[in-house]
């Protein structure tokens, strides 16, 4: 993350504009109002639905002749989902109009604060400490104070329900309800807090995620799967309870299904369905046959991978490309996290079998 940025926040500090989103920096009050900045937005936010989206400004702009910024948008992705940043030097409103939208919209406010509400719901104060997620139901409203600044993470319906049917082991009967509002110092609250802060850093990389899609893939995938279990919604009560755990045959699926796609993107649904059980039976699986996670175990895996490749000469390029290939896009944790396991830096070991390999071999 930039220089300055608040370490205890997980949106941007007050008063920077993030890297690696598309901008647009807006002078006129009608091209705030009308929309017609959506275009400098692309190839974000290409859905036409987020057309939905109005805004309105709620105070005058000044007596001032001199033209001004009195609002920025930016906006940015990560494999399925959009990430917007809006900066408003003005008070603002945003309303979600006609139809309304599918998705569902994750927020967190870094300077200012917001009022939530639309229709008969409770209007409800967002701020700094507090975090939002909402559905973008028809007459949602979000009130901004001036000198307001948030990051909002809009997450397809499609894409939750279907890590929420894995980790329930069966279809949604009910769609999904958050309640909206939600402690980010709250310990489940921490660690989405901290996705988020590592999702804004590797937006701002000139290759974020190292332009690996499995890594994208996987970083979504532990995005969603956290927020389910983060912030309480309608089938919270259901996801606490105890399930069944895994078999070892469905352990040994889980695992012939990892070790097949260690070069690919890797997704605990995926691995569940490979397996025939649930999300939570994989992890309670896991948990009381292997004394670890799935996502663990996955990375281990990954990691006996590059060692069995070092060891084979099974390697173009160098160490850190050999580390991409199987989806570790931070050299420095991925030689730390090698070492840790194997008591040497992959490094070390590629000289060391290089020069136990004869010539040609």
């Amino acid at each position: 993350m930039q220089a300055g940025t608040d370490p205890n926040n997980p949106a941007l500090a007050c008063g920077e504009e993030p890297e690696g989103f598309r901008l647009a920096r807006i002078r006129d009050l009608q091209d705030l109002e009308g929309g017609v900045y959506w275009p400098r937005l692309q190839p974000h936010f290409l859905n036409p639905h987020f057309k939905l989206l109005r805004y309105k400004i709620q105070e005058g702009t000044g007596s001032d002749r001199t033209p001004r910024v009195f609002s920025v948008r930016g906006a940015s992705g990560v494999g399925e989902l959009d990430v917007a940043y809006i900066a408003d030097r003005l008070a603002a409103t945003l309303t979600v109009t006609e139809s309304g939208i599918p998705d569902y919209c994750l927020t967190a406010v870094s300077r200012g604060a917001l009022e939530f509400g639309g229709g008969a719901r409770t209007v409800l104060g967002i701020d700094r400490s507090v975090g939002l997620v909402y559905r973008g139901e028809p007459g949602t409203t979000l009130s901004a104070t001036g000198s307001h600044e948030r990051l909002s993470l809009w997450i397809p319906a499609k894409s939750l329900n279907q890590r929420l049917a894995a980790l329930l082991g069966g279809p949604v009967p009910k769609d999904l309800a958050f309640e909206p509002v939600f402690d980010w110092g709250a310990m489940p609250a921490q660690s989405l807090r901290r996705l988020m802060k590592l999702m804004v850093e590797e937006l701002g990389a000139p290759t974020p995620f190292s332009g690996s899609e499995l890594a994208s893939r996987s970083f979504t995938d532990l995005m969603l799967y956290t927020l389910l279990r983060a912030v309480p919604h309608n089938h919270s009560d259901h996801l606490a309870r105890t399930g069944s755990s895994a078999i070892p045959g469905t352990i040994r699926r889980a695992e012939a299904y990892i070790h097949a796609h260690l070069e690919e993107p890797i997704a605990l649904h995926e691995v569940a369905e490979a397996a025939g059980c649930s999300v939570r039976s994989l992890q309670l699986g896991f948990r009381r046959f292997r004394e670890t996670t799935p996502l663990a175990s996955i990375r281990l895996a990954r990691l006996v991978a590059v060692r069995d490749a070092l060891r084979s000469g099974d390697i173009a390029g160098t160490v850190t490309d050999l580390a991409l290939r199987f989806g570790f896009t931070n050299p420095g944790r991925f030689a730390h996290d090698y070492k840790a396991v194997f008591g040497e830096t992959p490094r070390e070991a590629l000289r060391r079998d290089s020069g136990h390999r004869r010539p040609g071999r």
